[in-house]
């Protein structure tokens, strides 16, 4: 596995740079969780469980899509093989990365991974064009790249709004893992359905015109893909 190493990208450095676009999303396939913008809850719901976790630098909680249920599992996209009809965009951004969290197209820095198998000088998209511009397809990750930081930053304010009305509680997730048994996940966190009925008629209206109910109940639906991830890993073979 690579070690992943986001620079800003140069047009003179990478001038010559190309990506081979892998459909696969194999740069992935030893992570067992992505990180899932409040806006794709709905279409990932399907998918995979959506639950929080706390980053262990900042204490923080974040939004996950979990691919895999042991530590760089990832039962989804592995093997060249995807199960999955959702591509959360944090995967599909790759190899690209916003270096700067400002949500201006014009103020971001784009920065892309160097050490990616994906890039080469000689086959794939361009990244810079004859005249040492953005190519067309840059362009257009420029600005998915900007909506990202957008939604990102409302994504925050989403979890603080759960954090601050004590709406998240500990996940207490058992599955049975065939001859290993039961297994219980730990560090996951999910909405206190109980605390929610409980909420005051304010913080209700609130959470209706933020419109965040849709990413509550699509989040607290999707707890039901543990088991399909369950019948993933039981088929599953490491690479």
């Amino acid at each position: 596995m690579t070690n992943i190493n986001m620079i800003p990208l140069d047009p003179v450095k990478h001038k010559n740079l190309r990506i081979n676009v892998d459909r696969n999303y194999s740069h992935v396939s030893h992570q067992n969780m992505t990180a899932l913008l409040a806006s794709e809850f709905l279409q990932a719901s399907t998918n995979f469980p959506i639950v929080f976790v706390k980053q262990p630098d900042t204490g923080k909680f974040k939004s996950v899509a979990l691919l895999g249920l042991d530590s760089e599992e990832n039962v989804v996209f592995a093997n060249n093989k995807i199960h999955s009809n959702y591509i959360p965009i944090n995967i599909r951004r790759y190899p690209f990365a916003a270096g700067a969290k400002n949500a201006k197209e014009d103020e971001m820095i784009l920065c892309i991974d160097e050490n990616s198998r994906l890039l080469n000088e000689k086959e794939g998209v361009e990244i810079f064009d004859e005249n040492g511009k953005p190519s067309a397809a840059t362009n257009q990750v420029t600005t998915m790249l900007t909506d990202i930081l957008a939604k990102d930053a409302a994504t925050d304010i989403f979890i603080e709004f759960l954090v601050e009305n004590d709406l998240l509680q500990a996940a207490e997730v058992k599955l049975t893992l065939g001859e290993e048994g039961e297994r219980k996940l730990n560090g996951l966190y999910k909405v206190d359905e109980e605390a929610l009925n409980e909420l005051d008629d304010d913080e209700v209206l609130t959470l209706y015109k933020r419109k965040y109910f849709p990413a509550i109940y699509a989040h607290l639906a999707s707890l039901s893909q543990f088991q399909r991830l369950l019948q993933l890993k039981s088929n599953f073979t490491p690479e």
